[in-house]
């Protein structure tokens, strides 16, 4: 089992070696090893938990100095390299491969295995970080090699200045216009109920604890399974109803070069933009009253006139003055400081320059079909987050519903009251799943969301106890080396979302075309995962809620109450955006990355996120039979994409 010589050190002392292999049923950080040190001693050492099955450990002693452990980490190139062999052509004087997702730079020591009897022993440079990019090369008929190791740049895209100067200003409108907003949504209220919806009068607008932010509120007792509201289908904002009722712009739109997903977006949001100019003209001017392109140019039934100009007017106040896309175009450099290194706010500032390219493609339709007053780009912006945050699915993907989207979003795990599409009758029916108080808010649903995907799309955050999962995209600029040895080249750029509670289809596309080019996917999955979670471990801004984690989980291994275990300096973190974003996606990732410990038998269920154990055995079972099936399939129950079975 072990090896043991003895060399001389510079100082010309003898020091003790021994070399142990990490054996098949071990496992790091858990089991210990019995060491033959000599015909009368034994050595007992702990598995280091960066170790894996098939390391090796090279145990050193100074002759009055104590032990230390070294892991010589594997890497099994033997098959690459035959079957570089096998390809004509290929020089086997270059090889390449990836420093390993467990590393500790500066002291970890890779064994690499470059055929039957041939090895290489390199140490890993303190620079280096997981899925680095290490380049074997030796002249030819040599026998040294030389090791380059290449850390990779991520580099971010230049600002679209020009494109986001204008965002800056979009919270002006609602200055500029001064609005009742209380007067604003009963006038709502009461064409809604002319043009044939159910209003309960049970409902009003207000404010209320805990978010005091406007929504709904129970204007008296509401029982359970009372119905609050039915908004009939022909008055919801559609992009179907947006092409009947703008014809001439909607056909102009379809031969522009905008995709067809992307053309049904802007067209949606620059139909509502023009609602909200003529809204905003009639608070800023009386003269202007009776002003409204869908009397004048755009043709819509008396009913749906009236309830889409009173929404549109309710929708006049929203100033999204909070909303990530704003914040990131109005100050780029300080969303990036305070986002990182989450790669969110790149993704902000990418969103706001495209909506601003959309709004220039749908002006020069307008200007094409001659809609008369072109929209302004703060307005067209200010109608898309309008539909970004209040959107519904009923038979239309992209449906705003006049008065049930004044509903909040639950700061719990349990709305009060809850949405369904009755098809058979075409309309939206709100309900309250349980009994409320005169006074108190209603809240609904939005999904069940992490805070990730909550603050990209509605512009807030739950507190970290009450958030369902947790979500990471990976961005290919930042795997790029790992794609190049996995995929076959760095520039490939497959979609890959990693939630906790459900395996999505995009990475159960990426995982089997992975093991269709013969490689390994568990490996593949652990390599994006630290190399994308690496980052977070070095952010010093970061470290108060690492170690604040760390704390939990030493009482507690299956935990994650980081919050709870913040010390009284860093309390302000628990409550920022940016932290509650950047801790969902280091959960993601290190969720990730347990589950490939534990699908290997690296780590126990014990050891796991407690949260995340259901899709975790599901995720496991799908690296198994990666291994052993060559691929697996998603069955998903009912629709819901967190119900699915893996075959």
């Amino acid at each position: 089992m072990a090896v043991s010589s003895d060399a001389e050190n510079p100082q010309g002392a003898t020091q003790l070696q021994i070399i142990v292999e990490v054996p098949e049923n071990a496992r790091p950080g858990v089991t210990k090893l019995a060491v033959d040190v000599d015909e009368e001693s034994e050595l007992h050492v702990l598995v280091p938990a960066e170790a894996a099955v098939g390391d090796r450990l090279r145990l050193s002693k100074m002759p009055d100095g104590p032990w230390t452990c070294v892991v010589l980490r594997k890497q099994p190139l033997h098959d690459l390299a035959n079957r570089i062999a096998e390809q004509p052509g290929e020089d086997l004087n270059k090889l390449q491969l990836l420093v390993p997702a467990a590393v500790k730079p500066g002291l970890t020591k890779l064994q690499v295995s470059l055929s039957a009897g041939e090895q290489v022993q390199l140490s890993v440079p303190e620079y280096a970080s997981p899925g680095d990019l290490i380049e074997l090369e030796r002249a030819a008929g040599e026998e040294a090699w030389q090791a380059k190791f290449t850390p990779d740049q991520y580099l971010n895209g230049e600002d679209a200045g020009k494109n986001l100067a204008v965002m800056a200003d979009l919270g002006k409108v609602s200055r500029d216009a001064t609005l009742d907003l209380e007067a604003a949504v009963e006038h709502l209220f009461k064409v809604a109920k002319e043009a044939g919806c159910f209003v309960s009068p049970k409902i009003k607008r207000g404010c209320a604890p805990p978010l005091y932010i406007p929504g709904l509120l129970a204007a008296e007792d509401i029982q359970e399974g009372e119905e609050l509201l039915r908004i009939p289908a022909h008055l919801h904002l559609t992009p179907p109803a947006v092409e009947a009722a703008a014809p001439a712009l909607a056909a102009v739109a379809k031969k522009s070069a905008m995709p067809d997903h992307r053309r049904s977006e802007a067209l949606h949001s620059f139909f509502l933009a023009r609602l909200l100019a003529d809204s905003q003209e009639r608070a800023l001017d009386k003269a202007a009253e009776g002003k409204s392109i869908l009397r004048s140019y755009w043709t819509a039934s008396e009913a749906q006139q009236k309830v889409w100009e009173a929404y549109a007017d309710t929708l006049l106040g929203e100033d999204f003055a909070y909303h990530p896309f704003r914040l990131a175009a109005f100050n780029p450099g300080g969303t990036r400081e305070a986002m990182r290194p989450s790669q969110e706010a790149e993704y902000f500032i990418e969103m706001a320059t495209d909506l601003m390219m959309l709004h220039e493609s749908m002006v020069r339709c307008g200007q094409e079909a001659g809609v008369p007053d072109s929209v302004e780009a703060e307005m067209f912006l200010r109608a898309r987050l309008c539909s970004q945050t209040r959107v519904f699915q009923t038979c239309v993907d992209t449906t705003l519903v006049p008065v049930a989207d004044l509903l909040n979003h639950s700061p719990t795990l349990t709305p009060g009251v809850l949405w369904a599409w009755d098809g058979e009758a075409q309309c939206m029916v709100i309900t309250a799943v349980r009994a409320h108080r005169s006074g108190e808010e209603l809240f609904t649903t939005y999904g069940s969301r992490s805070n990730m995907l909550l603050y990209r799309t509605y512009g807030f955050t739950l507190h970290p106890k009450e958030e369902p999962s947790f979500t990471y995209i990976i961005r290919p600029h930042i795997v790029r080396p790992v794609m190049k040895v996995f995929w076959g080249h760095e520039e490939a750029k497959p979609l890959m979302l990693l939630e906790s509670s459900h395996i999505d289809d995009s990475l159960c596309k990426v995982l089997n075309s992975v093991a269709k080019r013969g490689k390994d996917a568990t490996e593949f999955l652990r390599l994006i995962c630290a190399r994308s979670r690496w980052p977070y471990e070095r952010q010093e801004q970061l470290r108060p809620l690492l170690d604040a984690l760390a704390r939990a989980r030493q009482i507690d291994p299956a935990a994650h109450n980081w919050w709870a275990y913040v010390n009284p300096e860093h309390q302000h973190c628990i409550e920022q955006d940016s932290f509650r974003v950047i801790m969902s996606e280091y959960l993601c990732l290190t969720a990730h990355l347990e589950v490939v410990d534990f699908a290997d038998g690296r780590i126990s269920e014990a050891q796991c996120l407690r949260c995340c154990q259901t899709w975790r055995l599901s995720l496991a079972k799908a690296l198994g039979l990666l291994r052993t099936s060559g691929g697996f399939t998603l069955t998903t129950v009912n629709g819901d994409a967190s119900k699915r079975y893996v075959t």
